[in-house]
């Protein structure tokens, strides 16, 4: 091959190399962005952020809810036997959808802060990591 034609080729190469850098530096970017806007949905308390991977017990930490309040909303007799089964699963042993336990959850926290007259706003929303903030520094 002559010496044109390889440099063709590592041309192409390197704009292929360049070309994907870039898509995986952008979906990084897009993936950090998702990233915090949950987070921050979640530190506000708003239960459209609830997961088929979470269990009772973190939604019950994470909402400030009490966890056998939401065992009994999803008529669950012995919560100990089922204390680490993620959403998903507790609606595969109910046999329904997953959807419909992710909404009885929601429902549950929302009645549940309506009876308590609580607003949904995290009381540790001001911290970060359990440590306050600095004075004038906004979340992330």
């Amino acid at each position: 091959m002559n010496m044109r034609v390889k440099f063709v080729i590592l041309g192409v190469l390197l704009c292929l190399a360049l070309g994907a850098a870039i898509f995986a530096a952008i979906t990084t970017v897009q993936a950090i962005q998702q990233f915090r806007q949950q987070r921050q949905l979640t530190s506000s308390g708003d239960v459209s952020t609830i997961r088929p991977w979470m269990t009772v017990h973190y939604i019950a930490l994470t909402y400030h809810v009490p966890e056998n309040y939401l065992y009994h909303s999803l008529h669950i007799a012995n919560p100990q036997l089922v204390r680490h089964a993620t959403l998903r699963v507790l609606a595969d042993r109910s046999n329904q959808p997953v959807d419909n336990v992710i909404h009885e959850v929601q429902k549950a926290i929302l009645t549940y802060r309506k009876q308590n007259h609580q607003t949904g706003i995290a009381p540790h929303a001001g911290q970060l990591n359990g440590l306050p903030r600095a004075p004038g520094r906004e979340h992330p």
